[in-house]
């Protein structure tokens, strides 16, 4: 200990040596030392008359100060000795100067005695004595300072804090476990320093770290791997977690890092149920209660023979601490891709329909909690073999009738595979496939069936698909889609007319030629050429006079070669026509008995079928012949006899290629 002069003791020095009075004589400090070896310093009153110097301390039982020793050197202004009551209370202490005048000098001063009290771990309330009722010369302004060390430092003291109270809490570090020293000092101007007794309490850390919040156990659907996460604990000393399973919780894994939210375990299974739980530890290894338990989904699969259908059943997930609200099915078809949510439940069993032409199929479950945390079970996959298919199947012929509805469709199959029934299936204006027939198994490798359209093919486009089952009945072998011709004629002028139409796509040798054929309604069917190689053809047919006021046109696509049924098909592209000005003579005299010129009969072009009438009168109008044939005229007879020379009014009816209808009225005669 530094053992200084006060500057109050050198200015009573001073004093002394000019004879004025000693008023500055005092108590600067006194220092509790680790044995409670005590020491006193004080300031040096005046020489002239001085005896010597009585030290003494206050006996609470005597309640007297008793002598503890005696000084006669004036300049001894220290003096230490042993006070045990220093360590368990505040020791008062008087220094007086004894004059042989009598005119004594004193003061005094107490012992800061520090004591404690421990709230809970970590935090420590000081409570300590003051040094007297008012504070020593040269400390009035100075503050009580906190100083502290640990034993297990062997380190100097630390400074902890100042104040000008008697009391102070202090929060200590995270310490496992040690013994922590405090002392209490006041500085003063003349270098001294008045020390508190020390004291000393072991500190050991039992408070555990708050628990972390388990919110998922979850796998990992590309690594299938058991995924915890937890929100890390809230309190300051974490060092890490320990993820437990089972009841009782037993440790599997440790995780370091206060901040660590995650962990995927390598031992667990992801096809067997485990219950895990996390539990938090600080530096002490203090741990925490273990958060609840949660347990992964497991995900089981079941799929009967020759069934597209998927059974899924699965554990509740029950752990979420808002509740479970929803479980999502995801899906996927094959090995890669996205998995696609194709059905929310509250239910742990659910059917899947699948589509069993693809190999592979993959399943898992997402649980989601009301508040929107998730959970995901173990991927399942399916495998689905391919069931034994036809070896061919097309459609040998699409052909339309004349009335562009009613459509024939020769079906070319291998009729090995038993099967109950075959799939028809038709597409207007390129949309999608519908069934229209199922067309039953008959042990035939060629079938045949007539279409009959909502409307005229003609108008839209339609096609065909033609598609044998699997034995299960699931899976399909389709045709190529073959499509009707469609054929369009346009009059270019009053001579010809231009023919186009789509090709035929049904034959894998392809069309060898197409034939064109024209007809009325009172005419028969005419082939107007052969081995036409393109999609178009122009009728050159001024010179064709008709009965109807129409001429219809189909084209006939002929295979290149012969087909797996052995036969060169054909197929008929719809019917298309074109309208005639409609075009009459009707003669003005006959002669009845003559071997020429003996028939009264307008000669008719392209008139309306079934339109046409004619009536002839006699002058007094009555009623002689009636036709409704242009065809069939009049002979010249009424009731099987030869009518008299002269004249005859005709009336005749029709409707033009228009459609109107025309009266044309007049005269003939017979003549001789």
């Amino acid at each position: 200990m530094r053992e200084m002069k006060s500057l109050a003791c050198l200015l009573a020095l001073a004093l002394s040596a000019i004879g004025l009075s000693a008023q500055g004589f005092g108590i600067c400090c006194v220092e509790v030392g680790e044995t409670t070896s005590t020491t006193i310093t004080f300031s040096q009153p005046p020489a002239t008359g001085f005896s010597h110097y009585d030290i003494m301390t206050f006996d609470n039982t005597l309640q007297d100060y008793q002598s503890v020793a005696t000084i006669t050197d004036i300049t001894q202004t220290t003096y230490s000795f042993p006070l045990a009551e220093a360590a368990t209370q505040s020791v008062r202490c008087r220094v007086r100067a004894v004059y042989s005048s009598g005119n004594n000098l004193q003061d005094d001063i107490s012992t800061i005695f520090l004591g404690f009290e421990q709230n809970q771990e970590g935090i420590i309330r000081l409570v300590w004595t003051p040094l007297g009722e008012q504070m020593p010369q040269g400390s009035e302004t100075k503050p009580y300072k906190i100083y502290r060390k640990r034993h297990s430092d062997l380190a100097e003291w630390s400074y902890v804090a100042s104040t000008e109270a008697t009391t102070h809490t202090d929060s200590l570090p995270p310490i496992c476990s040690d013994t922590i020293y405090y002392k209490i000092e006041v500085e003063n101007d003349n270098g001294c320093v008045s020390r508190s007794n020390q004291i000393k309490l072991a500190v050991t850390d039992t408070r555990p770290p708050e628990a972390p919040t388990l919110n998922s156990n979850s796998i990992d659907i590309d690594l299938q791997q058991l995924t915890l996460n937890w929100t890390p604990s809230n309190s300051e000393d974490v060092y890490g977690y320990i993820v437990c399973s089972g009841s009782p919780c037993v440790a599997i894994d440790t995780i370091w890092g206060a901040d660590a939210s995650t962990y995927q375990c390598d031992e667990c299974s992801v096809e067997e149920l485990n219950s895990l739980a996390v539990m938090a530890f600080d530096t002490c290894f203090n741990t925490s209660l273990r958060t609840n338990t949660h347990t992964n989904m497991v995900l089981n699969a079941k799929r009967n023979d020759c069934s597209d259908k998927v059974k899924l059943s699965w554990n509740a997930y029950t752990d979420f601490d808002s509740g479970t609200e929803k479980y999502d099915i995801y899906y996927r078809e094959g090995e890669s891709g996205n998995y696609n949510l194709v059905l929310s439940t509250q239910n742990t069993e659910e059917t899947i329909t699948i589509d069993a032409s693809k190999p592979l199929h993959a399943f898992y479950i997402e649980a989601v909690s009301n508040n929107g945390t998730t959970a995901r079970s173990n991927l399942r996959t399916l495998s689905v073999d391919a069931e034994t298919q036809v070896d061919f199947i097309e459609i040998r012929r699409v052909s339309v009738r004349e009335n562009n509805t009613d459509v024939e469709l020769e079906l070319y199959v291998d009729a090995s595979i038993v099967v109950p029934f075959y799939e028809l299936r038709r597409s207007e204006n390129g949309g999608s496939y519908t069934l229209i027939a199922n067309i039953p198994y008959s042990g035939n490798n060629t079938l045949t069936y007539t279409d009959n359209l909502p409307h005229s093919a003609a108008e839209s486009s339609f096609s065909y698909i033609f598609a044998a089952p699997d034995r299960c009945g699931l899976v399909y072998k389709t045709s190529l889609a073959v499509s009707p011709m469609r054929l369009s004629v346009k009059s270019i002028d009053p001579g010809s007319n231009l023919l186009t139409w789509t090709p035929y796509n049904g034959w894998q040798s392809g069309v060898g030629q197409y034939q064109i054929f024209r007809y009325s309604q009172s005419e028969p069917v005419v082939l107007l050429s052969s081995f036409v190689t393109s999609n178009s053809y122009t009728d050159y047919s001024a010179d064709v006079l008709s009965l109807s006021d129409r001429t219809y046109y189909f084209v006939q696509a002929v295979e290149a070669t012969e087909g797996a049924d052995g036969k060169a098909q054909t197929a008929n592209s719809t019917c298309d026509y074109v309208k005639h000005e409609t075009l009459i003579y009707i003669p003005n005299a006959f002669m009845p008995k003559e071997p020429e010129n003996n028939i009264f009969k307008p000669v008719c072009h392209f008139i309306a079928q079934g339109s046409y009438s004619m009536r002839v009168y006699n002058r007094m109008g009555e009623l002689l012949f009636v036709s409704d044939e242009p065809e069939k005229g009049w002979d010249g007879r009424y009731k099987g006899e030869f009518c008299p020379l002269g004249t005859y009014v005709y009336h005749i009816e029709y409707v033009n290629s228009r459609g109107e209808r025309e009266i044309r009225q007049g005269t003939v005669a017979i003549v001789q």
